[in-house]
């Protein structure tokens, strides 16, 4: 058996490279989750301020406000929808 080969079916693996590996891994989770939740949370503010220009404009333009509202909604669904995915990964592990 190779030393390559030997490396990947190693077993007793330090605990000190393990436990690098794992915060590695979980800080590229961290920036992931955090990167797709404030994606969600910049188009929602973005949205929120869209429905309000429309609906201070001379005249009112309604239906593009109720259509940026429904994005918001949609938006802010995403959002929330993460959030509980992310809760339900980490409540299995516990």
């Amino acid at each position: 058996m190779s030393s390559a080969q030997h490396s990947l079916t190693q077993p007793d693996e330090r605990p000190e490279t393990r436990s690098s590996r794992e915060v590695t891994t979980l800080g590229r989770m961290t920036q992931s989750i955090a990167k797709e939740l404030n994606e969600c949370l910049c188009v929602i503010v973005i949205n929120a301020s869209t429905c309000l220009r429309t609906l201070s404009a001379d005249p009112p333009n309604v239906d593009r406000a109720r259509e940026t509202a429904r994005r918001t909604i949609r938006d802010s669904n995403r959002a929330a929808e993460a959030v509980s995915q992310l809760s339900a990964l980490f409540g299995k592990t516990n």
